[in-house]
């Protein structure tokens, strides 16, 4: 393959790899073996694959800021920032209470398609049909109630999860009311306990978000495939048996000057780092999203991470490998 560089800013590496660890996660075990099943995106797979992708294909169809009401959240203050963040699958609010701070902001986020809890978690209770875990261990000022997302007729694999996270920025200075620093995030999860109730979905109106990763396999050659442990990650087992994944997400515009290649790959370019682990390869499809309020104070309109651009990553531990799967890739997510 044909491959130039030049250079785009740190800042963009230091996301990348945030990035990467919040989207991918620990899976227990191993992409299923494809089977004998009925073929998907050109491939037999087996039942349990079947389920799987159909457990994640209902979790993109829940858009994250359809569950979480802007309304709500600016009864808690001035919102500054509402919008889909990370791997489309958060919907993140941040906002100034009536005795905070702009330094000092509080978040409030609405994540779904966990494909578990990814902290420890405390007794859990049932309203409306939906369970209800608290995160154990919180800091003060921090409360995570994780919820289980509605079962999917039919599929018989585990249900996926979401979660409300509800962060005061002053560390729990008194905001919260009365001083339940869990009042907040329990308002908000109820109104997306109610939401998921009278909605069946409400798709995402970003393109990306309505696509299935894992059908880049329609232009690989691959050995098995399965979601990843978001609904946005897909696991890939290649031939010869190495591991791969393939990521969409929102991220910040990259920069022009400084931090990791751009590379050129068959006339396109593509942001490209190597880690310790693996090599990835990124490309930016779509339009820019701008998380901004016309209320937002001036200190937040300059802020790089206020302005995300759709993302396609595609890693591996050969470069080559990583090469091939994102070309791939821009076959599949090119807008």
């Amino acid at each position: 393959m044909n491959r130039s560089a030049t250079v785009v800013s740190p800042l963009v590496a230091a996301v990348f790899t945030v990035l990467l660890v919040s989207c991918s996660g620990v899976v227990a075990g191993v992409p299923s073996v494809a089977g004998d099943g009925e073929p998907i995106y050109g491939l037999p797979v087996s039942e349990h694959t079947r389920a799987e992708l159909a457990v994640a294909a209902a979790a993109r169809d829940l858009a994250p800021c359809g569950l979480l009401d802007r309304v709500l959240v600016a009864s808690f203050g001035q919102v500054t920032a509402y919008g889909p963040v990370g791997d489309l699958s958060t919907c993140h609010a941040e906002l100034v209470p009536a005795r905070g701070t702009p330094a000092n902001p509080v978040w409030v986020e609405v994540t779904v398609g966990e494909r578990e809890p990814t902290e420890r978690t405390g007794a859990g209770e049932t309203a409306s049909g939906i369970e209800v875990r608290p995160a154990a261990g919180a800091l003060p000022g921090t409360c995570t109630l994780y919820f289980s997302l509605p079962p999917v007729p039919d599929a018989a694999a585990p249900g996926r999860w979401g979660h409300v996270s509800y962060l005061d920025g002053a560390g729990g200075t008194g905001d919260s009311a009365a001083g339940d620093d869990c009042a907040e995030a329990r308002t908000v999860l109820g109104s997306v306990v109610g939401r998921l109730a009278a909605l069946a979905s409400s798709p995402s109106d970003i393109p990306l978000a309505q696509q299935d990763p894992c059908r880049v396999v329609e232009k690989l050659s691959v050995e098995t495939f399965t979601p990843g442990s978001r609904p946005y990650e897909c696991l890939l087992t290649l031939r010869g048996g190495a591991e791969a994944s393939v990521q969409l997400a929102l991220s910040p515009e990259p920069s022009q000057a400084g931090g990791p290649e751009t590379v050129e790959l068959d006339g396109t370019p593509f942001t490209y780092f190597r880690d310790a682990i693996e090599c990835h390869y990124y490309f930016y499809p779509g339009t820019v999203f701008d998380t901004n309020l016309p209320s937002s104070p001036v200190s937040e309109r300059d802020k790089i991470g206020n302005r995300l651009t759709a993302s396609v990553a595609a890693s591996a531990p050969s470069c080559d490998d990583a090469e091939t799967l994102v070309l791939a890739a821009t076959e599949v997510f090119d807008y």
